[in-house]
């Protein structure tokens, strides 16, 4: 009888349109949220690819996920079978930590010797080759209206921030006001402005048109806010924005840090916000719905993730795991809550999923991948699955076992797919097989179907 009713809703099954994260915490905002569905229990592997050592997040656009490893290969895989579909080089080093970005058609790649590659996105054919610096590029590659911004690292001062067309050619360069450099201090696009931090504990708003200052303070200096800190420490994470604000974190020492919210009208920085200690942070923080995500946690310590009230910087809840959280968290928003993704950076590290429960966090899952390698780079969310590299030299896509069109949800469309994939008239995947025997059978789907109308 059941099998009838598979049958019978068969012309029900559908599949899901397609998410982008086209960039680092997914856009020119870095706002790192996502209404795509992601896995909330029984995270099961959906495939995994070899490749060279992982330092930094995939990107996803259309039905393709883009892998950058630190031997300076650029992957494209198909992004619900992990099937290869091109790949290209470019100069290999030790860690590559710049993450690419795509728009337009295109792939932009920074390699950490100071060369910008564009490579078309659908065929992997190398577009342009520019060298940008004899310096490190370290920063995520933050791509907005045709535009490409990136700032330079480990140089002699004063550090430049870069603005590059789509076609690879140099819009202008813009020296530091202050110093300091900007290992992973990516930038967020605002308006017609460009925002971001330096190493020094400093933010910087450019022009986006011609990169002249519109508008810079320093974090330590009381004069200008009234919650500066002495001790800002420097600053090796991105900037987000959010209604009015710019977030960012720095860090004093491997135990001490600050999460810093700080006003932003027209070009400025206003005296409103606030700073909280949080311990040591490189993550970028995520707002959502009143509420600010960020991770905390050096290499060899001990590490949290953390929620705090966006209007009084106070700590609502904190969630401990037993290694740093270096990486920035990524939300999945949908009617059945809030679910915050991130990764542990350690070897061996794992990913984990958390649901906010409003005064706490409760673990959904984690997930420990098979290779040991060590994570220091987060995950990006698309249309059901969740993806992510290791130093172990492999990128893993996870979604939830039992849901085969990747919704979010398991339902009696994913058991009219599990029954095509039984007679053989659908290709097999790894979350059909819900009793884990080895094969997709008829038991699977009646498996499926029981879950979902249970």
């Amino acid at each position: 009888m059941c099998i009838v009713v598979l049958l019978a809703l068969a012309c029900l099954a559908g599949v899901s349109d397609a998410g982008g994260w086209h960039q680092f915490q997914k856009d020119s905002r870095n706002t790192g949220i996502t209404s795509d569905a992601a896995p909330r229990s029984d995270p099961e592997l959906v495939w995994s690819m070899q490749t060279g050592s992982i330092d930094v997040p995939p990107i996803i656009a259309g039905d393709l996920v883009y892998v950058y490893d630190a031997n300076g290969t650029i992957r494209a895989f198909d992004k619900k079978s992990g099937d290869p579909v091109w790949r290209n080089e470019t100069s290999s080093w030790m860690l590559q930590s710049s993450t690419p970005a795509y728009g337009n058609g295109k792939i932009f790649v920074a390699e950490r010797g100071g060369d910008l590659y564009v490579f078309d996105a659908a065929t992997g054919e190398r577009v342009q080759k520019e060298c940008m610096t004899n310096y490190a590029l370290t920063c995520p590659v933050t791509y907005c209206d045709h535009r490409i911004y990136i700032g330079e690292s480990y140089c002699a001062e004063p550090s430049r921030y870069f603005c590059y067309d789509e076609n690879g050619e140099l819009i202008w360069s813009s020296s530091a006001v202050t110093k300091g450099a900007f290992e992973w201090c990516g930038a967020s696009a605002v308006g017609d402005y460009l925002v971001h931090p330096s190493s020094s504990g400093h933010l910087v708003s450019l022009f986006r048109e011609n990169g002249t200052l519109s508008g810079e303070i320093d974090l330590a200096d009381n004069h200008s806010i009234s919650f500066a800190r002495p001790d800002v420490g420097r600053i090796r994470a991105s900037v987000s924005y959010h209604d009015g604000f710019v977030y960012v974190t720095s860090e004093t020492s491997t135990s001490e840090g600050y999460l810093w919210k700080v006003g932003f009208d027209s070009g400025r920085f206003i005296d409103s916000g606030f700073s909280t200690q949080i311990g040591f942070s490189t993550s970028t923080p995520v707002i959502h719905s009143g509420r600010v995500y960020v991770g905390q946690g050096e290499h060899g310590c001990p590490g949290n993730l953390t929620c705090l009230n966006d209007s009084t910087g106070e700590v609502i809840w904190s969630y401990p795991v037993p290694a740093g959280v270096k990486s920035s968290p990524a939300l999945s928003i949908s009617n059945d809550g809030v679910y915050i993704y991130f990764t542990t950076a350690m070897g061996g590290g794992l990913l984990y999923c958390l649901r906010d429960c409003g005064g706490s966090a409760a673990l959904a899952w984690n997930y420990n991948p098979p290779d040991d390698g060590y994570i220091l780079q987060g995950a990006a969310i698309s249309d059901g699955l969740i993806y992510f590299g290791t130093g172990g030299g492999y990128v893993y896509c996870i979604g939830r076992r039992g849901d085969l069109n990747y919704d979010g949800a398991v339902t009696a469309a994913d058991a009219v797919i599990a029954l095509h994939i039984a007679v053989g008239s659908a290709p097999a995947v790894g979350v059909a097989d819900v009793n884990r025997d080895g094969a997709v059978t008829s038991l699977d789907a009646l498996m499926i179907l029981y879950a979902a109308t249970s």
